[in-house]
């Protein structure tokens, strides 16, 4: 599962970190960052993100073609899908929908209507949190697993971070993790909220020493490009593409991270 995540880059750091080139462009573009709805609730820089929280989500733009200039925009979105048949207060729809299983994804209710109306998306994270459930112990022991990175930098010490970017080479920073998900955008009396969740599968031999469960993560750019393309990859096709990716990084944080109040580098 994923309950936890930790983003610090700056809206302008994740545009660039989030550079692409399309087809038809021979330099590095940064995807739009598109207005937020949410009940005046924005992304906050985090090491210790939560459900309910708001985080940017990668998203296909040709749903808003009327506002964006590239292909892929960056859209604010608040973690935890609210079901569209939801009345009244969006807090108060008592379901649990910060994952999705990808077992029953097609099959579900809630999110296979949402598969097939082309609501997918890509979680932007510089890692997750997950506990250990495989060793029995009063307190459970929290990782924080991430890509792995330049051999220069350490996922804990940003000053190691070599954030730059140029059109011409596009992002040399951290390297961030894509995780698919699924969104949606519910209304209700005026108020719309963008909500998403994530994907989740069986764990392989990479994490199941860990957990029994982890997100779908893209780990390639034709992963990433195929699993945005609404227009030209059908649902089916794009879930071929998800696969329990082997390579990542781990190590052990503090239970520091266990407090949701806690945002601090202290997390990681």
């Amino acid at each position: 599962m994923c309950g936890r995540t930790g983003l610090s880059l700056s809206k302008e750091q994740i545009q660039c970190a989030c550079s692409f080139k399309s087809k038809d462009c021979d330099v590095y573009q940064k995807p739009d960052w598109l207005p937020e709805h949410n009940v005046g609730k924005d992304y906050i820089p985090s090491y210790n993100i939560t459900p309910t929280e708001v985080t940017p989500v990668l998203i296909s733009s040709s749903k808003f073609k009327h506002i964006a200039k590239t292909n892929r925009a960056l859209k604010p979105m608040m973690w935890g899908i609210i079901p569209p048949w939801h009345k009244g207060d969006y807090k108060s729809h008592n379901l649990s929908t910060n994952n999705c299983r990808i077992e029953n994804i097609k099959t579900s209710k809630l999110y296979g209507p949402i598969l097939s109306g082309g609501g997918r998306c890509i979680i932007i994270a510089e890692g997750f949190y997950e506990w250990q459930t495989t060793v029995k112990s009063k307190i459970k022991q929290p990782f924080y697993i991430y890509s792995p990175q330049d051999s220069n930098v350490k996922i804990d010490d940003p000053s190691s971070w070599n954030n730059n970017f140029t059109e011409e080479e596009g992002w040399r920073g951290i390297k961030l993790l894509h995780m698919a998900g699924l969104y949606h955008t519910w209304q209700a009396e005026g108020t719309i909220i963008y909500s998403y969740t994530v994907i989740t599968m069986e764990s392989n031999n990479t994490l199941d020493w860990l957990h029994n469960r982890m997100p779908a993560i893209l780990d390639t750019q034709e992963q990433i490009e195929a699993w945005l393309d609404i227009d030209h990859v059908d649902a089916d096709k794009a879930l071929s593409y998800l696969n329990p990716v082997k390579l990542l990084t781990w190590h052990q944080v503090s239970t520091v991270v266990n407090n949701s109040r806690n945002k601090s580098d202290n997390c990681n």
